[in-house]
């Protein structure tokens, strides 16, 4: 069983921090443990530390909005409603959104593929080979949604929102997808501090035995 997170707990984690990096990096990936985990009260515990701790409101909605690519339309909603009680937003209730535009799938398009190739380093091709052999969509999900309309949004840098990834894939235990995302996280130069305490963090919203799978794949990864 996982030992839940506790406000002395959450001190603890901030003040043996490296305060050299964002606080970002620490509680981004705890906020999205605890979505992972649908642990309401330890989502509105690590917000109210995070904005406590500098951490923008327009950040923990990024990585809110993009919980919905692991974790389906409800824990994204669910997440989003309860920071809007912490922190109310000035948008018009009766907006529509807009339609899309050709140039703005163009640009998706593009900057998904860049981040793809770049998480992907060499084996992008084996990537584009193995998704197709699923399903083509998936493939165009993954490079124009995926890594072109979510991960590539302004807001919150792309290294933390592969830590988030990490944390929520920790979490649930998809691991051929946290396999993924940890070489693809040291491609882009995140150091094996950073996610092995990105890891061990995960343990107040998993199965110790999650966590330690965790941390045996980052061991192969940095092997390869």
């Amino acid at each position: 069983m996982a030992v839940s997170l506790n406000e002395q707990q959450l001190r603890r984690l901030a003040q043996n921090f490296d305060h050299d990096r964002s606080p970002d990096f620490l509680y981004c990936p705890l906020l999205s443990g605890a979505i992972a985990s649908r642990q309401k009260a330890g989502m509105r515990m690590v917000m109210n530390g995070a904005l406590a701790g500098g951490v923008r409101p327009q950040t923990l909605r990024e990585i809110i909005l993009q919980s919905h690519l692991f974790l389906g339309f409800p824990a994204m909603i669910e997440a989003a409603h309860l920071l809007a009680e912490l922190c109310p937003s000035r948008t018009r209730c009766d907006q529509l959104p807009g339609a899309y535009t050709a140039a703005a799938d163009q640009k998706r398009h593009h900057d998904g593929l860049v981040k793809v190739r770049r998480m992907y380093g060499r084996a992008f091709h084996r990537l584009v080979a193995h998704i197709n052999s699923a399903s083509p969509q998936i493939l165009t999900w993954l490079i124009n949604d995926a890594y072109g309309r979510v991960l590539s949004r302004p807001g919150v840098s792309f290294a933390v929102r592969e830590t988030s990834i990490i944390a929520t894939l920790t979490v649930t235990a998809y691991h051929n997808q946290l396999m993924a995302h940890i070489r693809g996280a040291l491609h882009i130069g995140l150091d094996r501090g950073l996610l092995e305490q990105t890891i061990d963090n995960c343990r107040f919203f998993c199965p110790p035995s999650r966590i330690a799978v965790a941390h045996e794949t980052l061991t192969r990864m940095l092997a390869d």
